[in-house]
């Protein structure tokens, strides 16, 4: 899909971030600044329609902030059931968008529904940022340091929340995690060198570490045992709850990838498992990487150092 979207979208001089890169969002000059343009959607996460609502409306936010930019304005993207599907739950899961709209500095200008048999809701976004200082997956460096800002894991949560294998108590660390905006991150990032950064979403983080390792011509070295990990993920893996795009994301990446043969099954499973409003993966100068470490614990990020950058092929390396 990215190769065709590269032959359609290309030619345009105004365009500084197209889909060649496979970049979180868009990014178009405009006068001396640079607009960020995303569009995202997911299903539904819980039974709560508020905090679906939030959710989601965070997890799209994430693309703008991932890049570097602040969000301006936003417009809901509603793919709601037909007949039957309460007004009041309609409510809610807009009413949930615009608090982390609001939240996020952003204004809602409105929308566009359509009928849709699976219920998904998200938004379209522009932000705008400082051209010279954007944040893209080709930015990485040779000797920079690995950061991530939120624990692994929601996919399985999630799935497991919707199988009935866990309950609402089980779920509610991925949902607290799932609510916090990546705006103070990002803010963080750019304040101490940070030069390449994505959010980790659905193709885990394997896939969106590779996604930095191609577009800057390096190799990533990830320690395993850094990792953050959302209480009961490995319970939940162990018992055999997967989710659709796990394999899917496995195939996508295990190519260019190595780990050791130490690592159990649901070891593998956390590279691989699809993330909803997930932390992002940030390449920081190793002289400021401590520095921006205790920032994001300070600002209440569960952050960590999982690796480096390397020279070398574009490969993703688990120590």
């Amino acid at each position: 899909m990215i190769e065709r979207l590269t032959g359609i979208a290309g030619g345009d001089g105004r365009v500084v971030v197209g889909p060649q890169t496979a970049d979180d969002a868009g990014v178009f000059r405009f006068g001396d600044r640079a607009l960020v343009a995303t569009a995202d959607f997911i299903t539904p996460v819980c039974d709560d329609a508020r905090r679906f609502g939030r959710v989601a409306a965070t997890n799209a936010l994430s693309d703008v902030f991932a890049m570097g930019g602040r969000a301006l304005f936003g417009l809901n993207l509603c793919c709601f059931p037909g007949i039957g599907f309460p007004l009041e739950e309609q409510s809610e899961i807009l009413e949930g968008a615009a608090e982390a709209l609001r939240d996020a500095g952003a204004a809602l200008l409105g929308g566009h529904s359509v009928r849709d048999n699976e219920l998904k809701f998200g938004l379209a976004l522009l932000g705008d940022a400082d051209p010279d200082r954007l944040l893209t997956n080709a930015g990485a460096r040779a000797g920079q340091r690995l950061l991530l800002t939120k624990p692994l894991g929601t996919g399985v949560l999630i799935n497991a929340y919707k199988l009935d294998k866990t309950d609402a108590a089980g779920l509610e660390p991925a949902m607290e995690q799932m609510e916090i905006l990546n705006l103070r991150a990002s803010e963080l990032a750019l304040s101490h060198g940070v030069s390449a950064a994505t959010d980790v979403t659905g193709f885990g983080l394997a896939g969106h570490a590779l996604e930095i390792a191609r577009a800057s011509a390096v190799g990533l070295r990830l320690r395993f045992e850094a990792l953050r990990v959302l209480p009961g993920f490995y319970e939940l893996a162990r018992a055999g709850v997967s989710t659709g795009c796990t394999g899917l994301n496995r195939r996508y990446t295990e190519a260019a990838m190595g780990w050791p043969a130490s690592l159990a099954a649901e070891q593998l499973e956390l590279l691989f498992d699809p993330q909803t409003s997930g932390g992002l993966l940030l390449a920081v100068p190793a002289e400021q990487a401590g520095a921006l470490l205790d920032a994001l614990l300070a600002s209440g990020h569960a952050a960590a150092e999982i690796g480096e950058v390397v020279a070398g092929d574009a490969r993703l390396e688990i120590l």
